[in-house]
């Protein structure tokens, strides 16, 4: 994926590396093939400050990039064991893109311009999104069901909430706070959703902004996914219906020829 994508993901790490943890030693595999393809369209970006000085640019983070890009896609372009690479496409409002490629292994962590954006498959709550590295840290938080493009579907979730305040002698007060929320589809790994919020209060100057962005569309989920046993329930009167006609046919052709 575009540094530029996994930009806002990557300096947050170090904001968290305190955040030590014991890391799981869940197997890791890849739940994507060569082909497949997931479009993010629902970007949003929010943005409010009385600071004279305040500046959209956060961390390394431009805002007013993300607010102008319209669009983001990732394709699949190979898969070798837990090593996945893949090509991003960025679509901005005034029709100019910006393509890339990247690389990940979802085992180790280890990866360039794809990071966090796409983690092994199947992991459940307590599991780390890798096995090793800056990242062996994150831990699932939980499995839960969401509605997506395609369906309800298991994304494994990891939030992050951090909030201080303090006084600047002799009078200015401090007030900061941030969170993250990311979510990935628990079958595939992918990233279907991320979002990030922070306010920060100095004296009477306050500025806020959030930004968040979902996936929108995926040849992986072309057809809406049915519980299991909808599936098999859909196939047994399938089967039914075709026996009956079968023998109906049988029964006509019988008489016919009797």
């Amino acid at each position: 994926m575009s540094k530029k994508i996994v930009l806002l993901t990557l300096v947050l790490a170090l904001l968290l590396s305190a955040m030590v943890v014991t890391s799981s030693a869940q197997p890791r595999t890849a739940g994507v093939s060569v082909g497949d393809r997931f479009k993010f369209g629902d970007v949003t970006v929010t943005w409010s400050s009385n600071d004279p000085n305040a500046s959209k640019v956060w961390y390394g983070m431009d805002l007013e990039w993300y607010n102008q890009t319209e669009w983001m896609s990732g394709e699949v372009t190979q898969v070798s064991g837990t090593n996945v690479t893949m090509q991003s496409v960025l679509h901005f409002k005034n029709g100019t893109e910006e393509i890339s490629g990247g690389w990940i292994d979802v085992d180790t962590g280890e990866g360039v311009n794809a990071t966090l954006m796409l983690i092994s498959a199947d992991l459940n709550e307590n599991d780390a999104i890798y096995a090793s590295g800056n990242y062996s840290t994150w831990l699932i938080n939980e499995t839960t069901t969401r509605t997506y493009p395609g369906g309800v579907r298991e994304t494994n979730h990891i939030n992050f909430t951090y909030a201080y305040n303090y006084t600047i002698p002799p009078d200015t007060s401090i007030d900061y706070f941030y969170s993250m929320n990311f979510y990935w589809d628990r079958a595939t790994g992918m990233m279907v959703e991320d979002s990030f919020e922070m306010r920060n209060q100095t004296g009477e100057y306050l500025t806020a902004w959030s930004m968040d962005f979902k996936i929108t569309e995926s040849n992986v989920w072309v057809v809406p996914e049915f519980p299991r046993l909808t599936s098999i329930v859909l196939i047994l009167v399938v089967l039914t219906t075709a026996i009956v006609i079968y023998k109906r046919r049988l029964l006509k052709q019988s008489i016919l020829y009797s």
